[in-house]
């Protein structure tokens, strides 16, 4: 007993010995500001840069690739740059209407979100949807309508859903970004591909945006059962490239060709199970379905995961 005792007080000795220093003042361990604080997401090096597959040449005016789990850019072009974002602005509507309404509301369409554009007609005055499917229509089929119709019944409820977009934007740091209308038909409003790449980082914690996204084609029906809409996907991609998460489709004159996609990257040997995303995004194209195969193809030649 008395030898477990003299242990035990050798033991106590050494341990406050090592987690003091020299001027007697307590070690690391002892320092209460950091005692709870979760530990930092675990540095990784990937995926490793190649460097052997040249450099991309697309149209766009800015693009970038972000790669999810390495939290960090693979690929930038003028990635400050502010441009008008168009229909890329929906993933904001989404993501306010998603944390204001539940997705069973019900929104009666009111004569002031049809033909919002003035060329399209995608819904009728007077008929009913839930929140779930204007958001459907919205993010499939990209309809300005149902953007409009959603702005509408926030209205409703006294929220200014395009006030809501910009608040939540600059929540998440997107501070060069200014949202004027609920579809992105106003293109004095601008963001860059690097706020972007903020916004759909958050939103990926929605499985439902991406899920609708990634639908090729999909039906809508009415709260009554009388109207059906038949709508299909604005992305040309979905089929063309493997692995899409999920993405969104954008084009005005002004703005040109716009589109975000997210797409899953195999893991490497020795990462953990769940596989890598990156975040593409494009703006001020001409041809954004193009540049878009041409940088997923540079990024995935020129990186190892």
């Amino acid at each position: 007993m008395i030898i477990v005792s003299i242990l035990v007080l050798v033991n106590a000795y050494f341990f406050i010995t090592v987690i003091r220093g020299a001027n007697n003042t307590p070690g690391p361990i002892f320092n209460t500001t950091q005692a709870f604080i979760e530990p930092p997401n675990q540095v990784t090096f990937s995926p490793v840069f190649k460097g052997n597959s040249g450099s991309v040449e697309l149209d766009a005016k800015s693009a970038v690739v972000y790669d999810l789990k390495a939290d960090r850019n693979l690929y930038e072009k003028n990635i400050k740059e502010k441009l008008p974002v168009a229909s890329l602005t929906k993933i904001l509507n989404a993501i306010v209407v998603w944390e204001k309404f539940s997705p069973s509301d019900e929104v009666t369409i009111s004569p002031s979100s049809i033909k919002v554009d003035g060329e399209r007609q995608d819904l009728y005055a007077g008929e009913t949807l839930t929140v779930n499917s204007l958001v459907k229509l919205m993010l499939v089929e990209s309809s300005n309508d149902a953007a409009y119709a959603l702005r509408d019944f926030a209205a409703g409820r006294q929220i200014d859903l395009v006030g809501e977009m910009n608040t939540k934007a600059l929540g998440l740091g997107m501070r060069d970004t200014l949202i004027k209308d609920p579809a992105g038909l106003d293109d004095s409003a601008y963001s860059t591909v690097s706020d972007l790449v903020k916004a759909v980082r958050y939103a990926l914690r929605y499985d439902p945006i991406w899920s609708f996204s990634r639908q090729a084609t999909t039906m809508v029906v009415s709260v009554d059962g009388k109207i059906s809409h038949e709508i299909k996907n604005t992305n040309q991609l979905l089929g063309v490239l493997p692995d899409i998460i999920g993405g969104k489709t954008g084009y005005t004159e002004g703005s040109l060709g716009c589109i975000i996609l997210i797409i899953d990257m195999p893991s490497g040997e020795g990462l953990t199970s769940q596989n890598d995303k990156i975040i593409a995004v494009i703006l001020g194209s001409r041809g954004r379905f193009e540049d878009m195969k041409k940088l997923v193809a540079w990024t995935k030649s020129s990186y190892q995961w």
